[in-house]
């Protein structure tokens, strides 16, 4: 079911929806409340990682004045090092993946399909099972924005964004949707399938999580713009 409601409705939607995880620590929209508009891109990663520093509602109360974006205008901490903003290996890779594909990284919708924070996956704040909790909030977000692809990282067949989305909107009767090609890095690959969001054909596309993987690479990176219509 889509759900159409415009982007002043987003933190009271939130509040109504999130339940006992609204008082949990978390992020929502990694970027500028501006970009909550139609655009080309919407990028998903898992969830926030590190300890936390702020509660989710608290977050969510800003999304309509947020003008940082936790790729350019942060300064993450990665084990023993901290680095200057926007100069994280991942933040950096998010930017450059970005650049790659023509978009301008302060105009692109960015998030997490997850909006608790977690250390990792394997952590035991972590569980898979909210997705479902925050996914109408994403159908909300998706329904504004009306992306030409939903870009994922993370593409593991469980736990991750492209899991996710390929278990939801993916048509096993329709094979000629979906396009696997080498990621450039080992035996990884890279995953896209066509589908349609309120009647609008969209990509979505599952990159390796790029904490671990670097997917600045030529190929990967046109494979991306003509997979999406980029």
């Amino acid at each position: 079911m889509d759900i159409v409601i415009n982007k002043e409705q987003l933190p009271e939607f939130a509040k109504q929806h999130f339940g006992h995880l609204y008082n949990r620590l978390g992020e929502g929209i990694y970027s500028s409340h501006e970009t909550l508009k139609e655009g080309d891109v919407y990028l998903l990663g898992l969830n926030p990682g590190g300890s936390g520093h702020t509660k989710l509602g608290e977050f969510m109360n800003n999304t309509l004045t947020r003008t940082r974006n936790s790729y350019l205008n942060e300064s993450w901490k990665n084990g023993q090092s901290e680095y200057a903003q926007g100069a994280a290996p991942l933040q950096k890779r998010i930017q450059g993946l970005l650049q790659g594909i023509n978009q301008n990284v302060v105009d692109v919708c960015a998030s997490n399909l997850i909006f608790t924070t977690s250390k990792s996956s394997q952590d035991s704040n972590f569980n898979f099972g909210f997705a479902g909790t925050f996914w109408p909030f994403h159908q909300a977000v998706i329904e504004i924005v009306k992306p030409k692809v939903i870009l994922t990282f993370g593409n593991a067949k469980h736990l991750s964004p492209f899991g996710f989305l390929k278990s939801m909107y993916y048509d096993e009767n329709n094979l000629d949707t979906f396009e696997a090609i080498p990621a450039e890095h080992g035996k990884w690959e890279c995953y896209g399938f066509k589908t349609k969001f309120n009647g609008r054909q969209t990509a979505v596309i599952g990159l390796p999580h790029l904490s671990y993987y670097n997917p600045n690479k030529e190929k990967i990176l046109e494979w991306i713009r003509n997979f999406s219509g980029l």
